[in-house]
C-alpha cells in the first residue's frame, strides 16, 4: 500500500526519501543517502547510488530518473523512457539477456516522469567505450544479443514487441537523419585523421541514402537493444549484465551486432574479424531456432555499419555542452566506424 502523501513516481531525487523507498521496496528504510553518479556519461537520465539503512533492504541500489536538461524533451519525443520502463516491466527476467534486477519500474501517464530502482552493479566491471571491448568480451556480448533477438522471434513473446517502435520511425527520419549533415561537418573539422575521399562524398549525401538502409533493416522484426555500447555492459568474469534500454526498438538484430563490432571494438582488434563475428552470431541464432542466412545478414551488417554512423555523428552536435571525454568518444566511434566501412567495402550495398 502507498502511504498518504507518497507518489508512485517521484518528481526528483529529493522525493526518493525513506518513506517513499519503504513503500516502494516493501521493507522499512530508516535512512537514505543519495550520491549522483555517471555525470560524465549519462545525459538522458540522472543516476544516483542510494545508500540505504533499514531492515531487509539492500545496502545500495541505483535510482534512475529523467534528465532535467533539454535531453528530457528529446527522450519524450523518442519515447525513450517509456521503452526502458517497458523493457524492465515486461522483458527483463524473461529474455535470456541478463540485466540488473529491477526493484521498481514505474512511469507516469505523461511518459516522461519515471523511476527505476535497480540492482547496484558496483562490484562488476563496467566496460569503457572509449577504450573499447576486447574480442573475448565482444563474443560474450554477441551471444547475449543473439539470445534476446531469438527470444523475440518466438510466437509466445511477440505480443511484447508491440510496445516498442520500429527502428524506422518518423522521429529518426524527420529529426535525426536531417541533423546528420551538421554533425558530419563538425566531424570533418574536429577529427585529426584523413577520411577516404569516397567516404566523404558518400556521407555528404547521407540523408538521401539513409532511408534505404532503414527500410532494409526492418525486414527482420526482432527486439534490438539499440545502443549496445561498451558503457552499457557490466562484466563479472564470463557473466554479463546489460543496461540502458531507452533505444530498444524493432528491427534486424544484425544492426545491434554491427554497432557493437564496428564502433565498440578498437580498430586494431576488429580489423579482419567482421565476417567471423557475424558467422558466430548467426550460429547462436541458429542454435535457438532462427535461420537468418549469411548473405542477407552480411548485406544487413554492411548497411547497418554505414547507417549507424548516425549515432556518434549526431551526438557531436552537443560538442559545446558535453565533457571532453564525450567529445573524444564521438570522434573515436566515428573513426572506428569509418575504418570498418572502408575495410568491408560497405558502400557497395548502396549501389
Amino acid at each position: 500500500m502507498v502511504s498518504a502523501g507518497t507518489t508512485l513516481v517521484p518528481d526528483g531525487i529529493e522525493a526518493v526519501n525513506a518513506q517513499w523507498l519503504t513503500d516502494a521496496l516493501g521493507s522499512e528504510v530508516t535512512d537514505v543517502r543519495a550520491e549522483q553518479i555517471a555525470m560524465d556519461s549519462g545525459f538522458s537520465s540522472l543516476l544516483y547510488r542510494l545508500h540505504l539503512t533499514g531492515e531487509g533492504v539492500p545496502a545500495t541500489v541505483i535510482a534512475k530518473l529523467p534528465a532535467i536538461s533539454d535531453a528530457r524533451g528529446a527522450m519524450d519525443l523518442m519515447g525513450g523512457y517509456r521503452r526502458e520502463v517497458a523493457f524492465y516491466q515486461h522483458i527483463a527476467g524473461r529474455a535470456p539477456m541478463a540485466t540488473p534486477d529491477a526493484h521498481v519500474a514505474r512511469i507516469a501517464d505523461n511518459g516522461v516522469d519515471f523511476v527505476l530502482l535497480l540492482e547496484d552493479l558496483a562490484g562488476w566491471d563496467n566496460a569503457d567505450h572509449l577504450a573499447g571491448l576486447s574480442m573475448e568480451r565482444a563474443r560474450i556480448c554477441l551471444e547475449s544479443l543473439a539470445g534476446l533477438h531469438a527470444w523475440s522471434c518466438q510466437p509466445a513473446n511477440r505480443d511484447v514487441l508491440e510496445q516498442f517502435p520500429s527502428i524506422d520511425n518518423p522521429m529518426i527520419r524527420e529529426a535525426m537523419v536531417p541533423a546528420f549533415g551538421y554533425g558530419w561537418q563538425l566531424y570533418l573539422e574536429k577529427n585529426d585523421g584523413a577520411v577516404p575521399p569516397g567516404l566523404v562524398e558518400f556521407f555528404e549525401h547521407f540523408s538521401d541514402r539513409a532511408p534505404a538502409a532503414l527500410s532494409a533493416l526492418t525486414q527482420h522484426d526482432m527486439l534490438i537493444h539499440g545502443d549496445i555500447r561498451a558503457d552499457n555492459l557490466f562484466f563479472d568474469g564470463d557473466a554479463l549484465k546489460v543496461v540502458d534500454f531507452q533505444f530498444a526498438a524493432r528491427g534486424s538484430g544484425v544492426a545491434d551486432l554491427a554497432y557493437l563490432v564496428t564502433q565498440g571494438l578498437p580498430i586494431e582488434t576488429r580489423t579482419g574479424q567482421d565476417e567471423t563475428l557475424l558467422r558466430e552470431y548467426l550460429g547462436h541464432l541458429a542454435g535457438r531456432g532462427v535461420d537468418y542466412g549469411f548473405d542477407a545478414a552480411w548485406r544487413d551488417y554492411r548497411l547497418a555499419a554505414v547507417y549507424l554512423v548516425l549515432m556518434p555523428v549526431v551526438a557531436l552536435l552537443t560538442w559545446e555542452v558535453v565533457p571532453e571525454r564525450s567529445r573524444r568518444l564521438c570522434l573515436t566511434l566515428t573513426d572506428r566506424a569509418l575504418a570498418a566501412i572502408d575495410e568491408i567495402q560497405a558502400l557497395e550495398v548502396f549501389e
